[in-house]
């Protein structure tokens, strides 16, 4: 009886949503066939500032989204004329429906996924190639954190095709989650305070860094904690909701290396044979290669009982080995100079470091 009625209803000129239904179907037959080359001509315009910068980047992202794409505009037409179907029963033209809206919003949200997945491979190729300060580990846990967000969008989405009191269970999810959420604060804090650290990048892996607790060199930065080796050569593991609120010292970022020397000359010299010892220091000082052109500085800086204090300091190289072998060679040309002025030192120790320059391997 039902069907009876259909095709009655056709014939009586009632039909009209048959030409639309046709139409669209015809388009959509259309897109489907020539997907490929019709999602390519769209990347093609969108990309266009890819393209013109970099072809291979293009390529990459380019070839990655042409299926979900030319899979999405032909079934959001086949959706369309679906739609416009007047003469299936229900429930069984509601249940179609519903599988349609359900395999349109899949694929649009597969096309948003690689989207996301596309661009953050790129960003993290360009990061690389510019040596630009944004960690690649940053740009793939933000692409993660976005997709899956869009996993959670897209299961809330779907469910409202099918559940009517999809209200009820947004409560009840949202209920759990809380809980979930307070159970798991502190691994959701130590996961936020990661991101911050590979986006701020106040230190990165091989980096030696030195806070209130710890000091050492980075070996890794997860999502919970990083892991510092000190120089007892031991694993230290620091949550990183704590290095993310320190104070943190970080060596190996320094350009410069500075290195203090204090002398005490014996009163039996002269002032004329202290200040030609003086002289000789800096013209040691600015001739050798190793020490950054005029950084240094050699003066009396005071005059107690003991002897005439002679301070000098210069900047050496940054690295620590390096900063070790030219503060041996000034150390031993000192000792020549003064071996050259006949002078004896009155002190119980002639070289030490000043505050900023320590002996740790990576300061």
């Amino acid at each position: 009886m039902l069907f009876f009625n259909s095709v009655l209803f056709i014939f009586t000129g009632q039909a009209a949503w048959l030409n639309e239904f046709f139409v669209l179907l015809v388009i959509g037959l259309v897109l489907l066939l020539f997907r490929n080359q019709i999602s390519r001509g769209i990347w093609h315009l969108v990309l266009a500032r890819f393209r013109k910068r970099n072809h291979e980047y293009y390529l990459s992202m380019r070839d990655s989204l042409v299926r979900p794409l030319g899979l999405l505009l032909p079934a959001l037409v086949f959706n369309t004329a679906l739609h416009q179907v007047k003469v299936i029963p229900d429930p069984y033209f509601t249940f179609l429906l519903k599988l349609a809206d359900t395999a349109t919003a899949m694929i649009a949200f597969w096309l948003l996924i690689s989207v996301v997945t596309a661009f953050g491979l790129i960003m993290i190729k360009e990061n690389q190639d510019k040596e630009a300060k944004t960690s690649p580990g940053a740009i793939s846990l933000l692409a993660s954190t976005i997709r899956v967000g869009v996993v959670i969008v897209a299961v809330f989405v779907i469910l409202s095709f099918w559940v009517k009191n999809l209200s009820g269970i947004i409560a009840g999810v949202g209920i759990g989650g809380l809980a979930i959420a307070l159970a798991a604060q502190d691994s959701l804090s130590n996961a936020f305070s990661s991101l911050m650290i590979l986006f701020d990048q106040p230190f990165e892996v091989g980096d030696w860094i030195e806070t209130s607790e710890v000091s050492g060199s980075v070996l890794s930065i997860g999502l919970r904690s990083t892991r510092i080796r000190p120089l007892d050569q031991s694993i230290v593991t620091i949550p990183n909701n704590k290095l993310a609120s320190a104070v943190i010292f970080n060596g190996s970022l320094r350009e410069k290396r500075r290195v203090d020397l204090t002398m005490v000359l014996p009163w039996t010299l002269t002032s004329e044979s202290m200040e030609a010892f003086r002289q000789d220091l800096i013209k040691l000082l600015a001739q050798h290669d190793k020490i950054e052109p005029g950084s240094s500085m050699v003066y009396f800086s005071e005059l107690p009982l003991t002897g005439a204090k002679l301070t000098l300091y210069y900047y050496a190289p940054p690295g620590h080995d390096e900063m070790i072998k030219v503060r041996n060679d000034i150390n031993m040309s000192i000792l020549k100079l003064a071996e050259k002025h006949e002078i004896s030192f009155q002190t119980d120790f002639l070289y030490r470091l000043g505050q900023d320059a320590s002996d740790k391997p990576g300061l």
